[in-house]
């Protein structure tokens, strides 16, 4: 039997399809493709959409940070003005 060989594009399509309700067995039918490609696909995507969520929830806590150091630095430089006014 030939390989196929899936985009990752195309890979997304059928994993969609399968979560707005086609069935595995009309998935397996309609792409040619096997119970184990298609759990492997699924476990691949979840471990895709994990790496994604850590890597977000860094890039939050990062920003959050960095939130937190722009307004230490504005009361700092408003401080700063205001004692510049007391000297002039």
């Amino acid at each position: 039997m030939a390989r196929n060989i899936f985009s990752q594009d195309h890979i997304k399509v059928v994993l969609k399809e399968m979560a707005d309700g086609l069935s595995l067995e009309e998935t397996m039918k309609k792409y040619k493709v096997s119970k184990a490609t298609l759990y492997r696909w699924k476990k691949q995507a979840q471990k895709q959409d994990d790496n994604e969520m850590n890597r977000l929830k860094k890039v939050d806590e990062e920003n959050a940070k960095l939130k937190h150091l722009l307004a230490e630095a504005a009361l700092e430089i408003q401080a700063l003005k205001e004692r510049l006014k007391d000297y002039l």
